[in-house]
């Protein structure tokens, strides 16, 4: 095994510089011994013969695991390789799998933008056959956009902050419209594109789709009408939230019945 091997000559790496450290230390400790017994010009040199020796075993030792650390990496790459080139998926394709399974995730809250880019794609390329519906729904979701942005400027602009729960209900209807898209992205899916019983099927889902989209797109629209009369008339006496509730439980109860 080759991690094994590596393992091991590391270890013998290890225990030759050890060797020579505990050789040089033993010198050390046993200077004032040698230098009575033998000289200080014995001890000199055997102090030098001991530095010169272990770091020349020392560098040689390091420059072969060097050598053989190149050559594991270099097999490790190579399996990389060889397993990339076991794979069915490209590494693209991989990718855009990944990206998938997160923009249709139920477990948070769906992306519009990421759906419209889905949505393009199918159009341009496997689904080209449908490209105009695909189409038609991408523009649903930027029109709910518009209409998110239209009310965000008309609370800031009339300064009702009071009002502000008025977007999160618009945030419920666009998540709505997403899940619908996300059920269509499904059915893209499964079906074949190259079969004409799939494409009709898939034709009608889009069309269900689509004029559930324009159902809430209508009901929104006539919201905006309501909250900006309740806003024209601020001040007023007969100045009520009552249209303005109705509005609202009117498009949660139709985003809820489902």
């Amino acid at each position: 095994m080759p991690e094994r091997k590596r393992k091991w000559k590391l270890i013998y790496v290890l225990a030759v510089l050890g060797l020579f450290g505990i050789a040089y230390l033993c010198q050390y400790l046993a200077r004032d011994g040698l230098i009575i017994n033998y000289g200080i010009r014995f001890y000199r040199n055997l102090q030098g013969g001991i530095l010169v020796v272990g770091s020349a075993v020392s560098l040689v030792v390091l420059l072969l695991y060097a050598l053989d650390l190149r050559k594991y990496t270099a097999w490790l790459q190579a399996r990389g390789e060889e397993n990339a080139g076991d794979s069915t998926e490209t590494p693209e394709a991989l990718s855009a799998k990944s990206r998938h399974r997160e923009v249709l995730s139920v477990s948070r809250k769906m992306d519009s933008a990421k759906l419209k880019e889905l949505l393009t794609e199918y159009a341009a390329q496997k689904w080209r056959a449908l490209s105009q519906p695909l189409m038609q729904i991408k523009l649903q979701l930027d029109i709910m956009d518009e209409h998110q942005e239209k009310l965000s400027h008309l609370l800031d602009a009339n300064g009702a902050d009071a009002l502000a729960n008025t977007e999160d209900v618009l945030d419920r209807v666009e998540q709505y419209l997403c899940k619908n898209v996300r059920k269509v992205l499904n059915y893209l899916d499964v079906a074949d594109s190259d079969v004409p019983k799939d494409i009709q099927l898939v034709r009608e889902k889009l069309a269900v789709c689509h004029d559930e989209g324009q159902k809430q797109l209508q009901q929104v629209q006539e919201f905006l009408f309501a909250l900006a009369d309740f806003l024209n008339k601020q001040g007023e006496d007969d100045n009520t939230m009552e249209m303005l509730d109705i509005y609202k439980s009117t498009i949660l109860s139709s985003i809820e019945e489902e």
